[in-house]
């Protein structure tokens, strides 16, 4: 015996006590509608499908991707009210949304939350469009559905997994160089290699013992009055490994502290350079002490070439958290150990040079040269921190986005 049932006998019974016939339709009332509402209770989310579907799982910061939700109601029973709280991690918005309510149990994620009044076999489609205004990794699901009945009052709840994800990448700007003229950062010929281009000339050399007849200069030999040989450039492109400082503040590298705005601006500037040295043919790297959503506390990618190469480069930087997991000598020192002397470093800081400058000359010292320190933030104090690395010797470029990461449209270098 149910409770509706129940208290509709009560109510028979207290009529008959006290004489009064009214309470019996009082009891029918009752009995039918504790009858009726068992049936949203019992079917009311059976074969109710609930669907999300998203225009592309990629997309750049600036993007606009299209958001498709449907529910479709699969059985001959009308669904007066159905709720759906599909959960997001914080930081999208949602066009047609100013916005959305922040999820009581999961405080990191917010709630897109859709009514529908649904006949038999009714299915309803509805569109948004999500505005990724920052680089991340967003989550979709789970989904909540709560089904009402005729009188609104709560008949069952539901959740489901429903997982989905975009990753939104930091945009990639062109690089341009305002200071004196410079080789470009991740210059594309390599020092050395065991195979040499005969494509790329690079001038001559004073012969060796060994050295065919078919690489001998004779003109130049003519000139100058000793054998000269013929020299190409090595057919490798040169290893580019550009290293980001994730601490963005002064201090131990355990402190859980950052600067938003200077790691955006190093994650847009990393993508740019990596975006201009592939371009020029070079062979890039990425890595950060960071963690990107796996168990590793460094997040690498080893150095290859290739229009493919920046999509990697791209993807990891958008799943790059801001909280340091090591300091930037722990990881010059885990890199050295995977990566063949010869290759450069790009390091990508927007900390003064005096905390990383002794790093940076051991790592000189073990055959591992520091193509550029690149010094990000205003450009007066970013004038004064290259100014005072060149001091030291270690080779530096400013560097800045101007007016902020969110609107400048070139990732400007300083000499």
């Amino acid at each position: 015996m149910t409770g509706w049932t129940a208290l509709a006998l009560a109510i028979v019974v207290a009529g008959a006590v006290a004489g009064v016939p009214g309470l019996f339709f009082v009891a029918v009332a009752t009995f039918g509608y504790g009858a009726t509402t068992r049936l949203w209770t019992r079917f009311g989310l059976a074969d109710l499908e609930y669907d999300r579907r998203l225009g592309t799982d990629r997309a750049v910061t600036g993007d606009t991707v299209d958001l498709e939700v449907a529910v479709w109601n699969r059985k001959a029973l009308p669904l007066p009210w159905v709720a759906a709280d599909d959960l997001v991690t914080d930081g999208l918005d949602v066009r047609e949304r100013h916005a959305l309510e922040l999820d009581d149990v999961t405080v990191a994620r917010r709630s897109l939350r859709n009514t529908w009044a649904l006949g038999w076999y009714e299915r309803v489609i509805r569109h948004y469009h999500l505005e990724a205004r920052r680089r991340g990794v967003f989550e979709f699901g789970p989904v909540r559905l709560h089904v009402r009945d005729l009188v609104g009052r709560h008949a069952r709840s539901e959740e489901r997994p429903l997982p989905g994800m975009l990753v939104v990448a930091p945009r990639t700007l062109p690089v341009r160089d305002v200071g004196a003229a410079r080789a470009p950062i991740g210059e594309r010929r390599a020092r050395q290699s065991l195979v040499h281009d005969p494509s790329l000339f690079g001038g001559v050399r004073p012969f060796q013992a060994g050295d065919p007849l078919r690489r001998i200069h004779w003109r130049a030999t003519a000139r100058v009055g000793r054998p000269v040989s013929r020299r190409w450039e090595p057919a490798r492109s040169r290893q580019v490994i550009f290293v980001l400082d994730v601490q963005t503040l002064s201090g131990p590298a355990w402190e859980m502290s950052w600067d938003p705005d200077a790691f955006e601006g190093l994650c847009i500037a990393a993508a740019s350079l990596a975006r201009a040295a592939l371009d020029s043919g070079a062979a890039v790297g990425l890595a950060a002490a960071g963690f990107s959503g796996t168990a590793q506390r460094i997040a690498y990618l080893p150095t290859r070439s290739g229009p493919a190469q920046l999509t990697r480069v791209t993807d990891l930087l958008a799943r790059l958290g801001p909280i340091s997991s090591g300091s930037l000598g722990g990881l010059l020192t885990w890199l050295v150990r995977r990566v063949p002397p010869g290759a450069s470093f790009v390091i990508l800081t927007a900390r003064p040079p005096q905390e990383i400058g002794p790093v940076l000359r051991r790592l000189a010292a073990s055959g591992y040269g520091v193509d550029t320190l690149v010094l990000a933030g205003d450009p007066a104090a970013s004038a004064a921190a290259v100014s005072s690395a060149r001091r030291s010797g270690i080779p530096a470029r400013g560097m800045h986005l101007d007016p902020d990461w969110e609107t400048a449209d070139v990732v400007a270098l300083t000499a």
